[in-house]
């Protein structure tokens, strides 16, 4: 299935074979792992990328450059009266691998799936299924080291995969599924929607509605500092150059490095029902491009400012191109959450903050905003992508760790059509 405005999904499909039911006491063939009892039915499963995957994408692209990513580590893990079965390995979908199947044997109680995909089999793999926690460390702290030094203990944690997932306790059955016709549309089998139960006569099992538990932040950050010859917020220290006017794109805005973006207020655990738990601020350091180095120099009105990133429909798929970042996300339901754009200072001199706090030559500085939701709808979604176009006017007006509190320059926010989200501009 594919989600409209470029959000894609995958189906499973669990089609029953023709060998008829056996004795739960067949354990080498038995899908289960828990205490529930019950005959079992030789059963054909199938999982398929709606679409298809067109070609392989970078991570970076996050599926919204108009190509798909491989989906790693598909498991469907049965459930019969909340009791997990044994989970069900497809391996990856991808660019030439498009759909699977396979044969195993699932209890006739069987009534929940739940489906993973892009979770790591180290979390969710085939052996023995048990609940579990997933969640992906920061390596942040060893960029920089001046954020304990400058007071900022709150946690960090990492950016997840695209993870894909559903809880599905309604499903489609088939009386005549087969492995060669439940994918097809035309003579294909006959299916009939929102099922709870399996009995003898099912012979297949689809199960629809695998999205992405995760949303996505596009971020683009501009820039239109201007040197003040008379206050500088950079010292001229022995062996450089006077600032002025003239150099100033040169010696300082070109050597401003973009090295990251910071999320307050993440919740940073998904645990094996789906269910989202935590508390730390997300880190992304890694750029969309190598090329990626700078802000985007932009002057002139904000409003007019051409090259702001958008959601862009090209062939019924909606696409974000030339972001800075492309972050993935937690669903978050906080009305004010704060974005902090990471510089490494790379200029040979010092940065004197407006706030009077310094920033060596090779330290770090943040320039942030703050995110509201509006008109009922979250900031982050699951599912949805959240647009922001950001523009420094002045390099005094960072901190040197994200701000903890909420005294942060707000903008302007407005909608655009794309799976719900939110698109945001600020001057910084």
């Amino acid at each position: 299935m594919k989600f409209r405005n470029g959000m894609y999904l995958f189906a499973t499909a669990i089609v029953v074979g023709t060998m008829g039911l056996a004795s739960c006491s067949n354990e080498e063939d038995v899908v289960a792992g828990g205490e529930e009892q019950g005959v079992t039915s030789k059963v054909t499963l199938g999982v398929h990328v709606n679409g298809g995957v067109n070609k392989k994408a970078s991570q970076g692209d996050v599926n919204l450059g108009g190509a798909i990513a491989d989906i790693t580590n598909i498991v469907v893990v049965p459930m019969a009266n909340g009791v997990y079965q044994m989970p069900i390995g497809f391996g990856n979908l991808t660019q030439t691998t498009q759909s699977k199947v396979m044969e195993a044997s699932l209890l006739t109680t069987v009534n929940e799936f739940m489906v993973y995909g892009n979770i790591p089999a180290a979390v969710a793999g085939t052996g023995q299924f048990a609940p579990f926690e997933y969640s992906v460390p920061s390596t942040q702290e060893d960029v920089d080291e001046n954020l304990a030094d400058n007071g900022f203990t709150a946690p960090l944690c990492g950016p997840m995969a695209l993870i894909y997932g559903a809880d599905a306790k309604t499903f489609a059955t088939a009386t005549d599924a087969t492995a060669e016709n439940f994918w097809l549309t035309a003579g294909g089998a006959t299916w009939t929607a929102d099922q709870t139960v399996i009995t003898d006569a099912t012979k297949g099992i689809k199960i629809d509605g695998v999205k992405y538990q995760v949303g996505v932040l596009a971020s683009k950050v501009f820039e239109n500092t201007k040197c003040d010859v008379d206050a500088p917020e950079f010292d001229t220290p022995d062996g450089k150059e006077a600032l002025t006017a003239d150099n100033w794109e040169t010696e300082i805005c070109e050597n401003m490095k973009l090295t990251g973006v910071f999320v307050g207020s993440q919740t940073n655990v998904i645990n094996d029902k789906l269910a989202w738990s935590g508390d730390a601020w997300l880190t992304d350091v890694a750029p969309s491009s190598a090329t990626v180095t700078r802000a985007t120099f932009a002057d002139g009105a904000w409003a007019d400012v051409t090259g702001k990133i958008a959601a862009v429909e090209t062939d019924g798929t909606q696409v974000v191109a030339g972001a800075d970042f492309y972050t993935v996300v937690a669903p978050d339901a906080d009305k004010l959450i704060t974005v902090s754009f990471q510089f490494q200072n790379n200029t040979g001199r010092t940065l004197t903050l407006n706030n009077g706090v310094q920033v060596a030559d090779g330290a770090y500085a943040y320039y942030s905003v703050k995110l509201n939701n509006k008109d009922g709808k979250d900031v982050f979604s699951a599912a949805t992508t959240t647009i922001l176009n950001a523009r420094i006017t002045d390099w005094g007006n960072g901190t040197p760790t994200p701000p903890l509190t909420a005294d942060v320059v707000i903008g302007v926010e407005f909608d655009v059509n794309w799976a719900a989200g939110l698109s945001y501009e600020f001057d910084i």
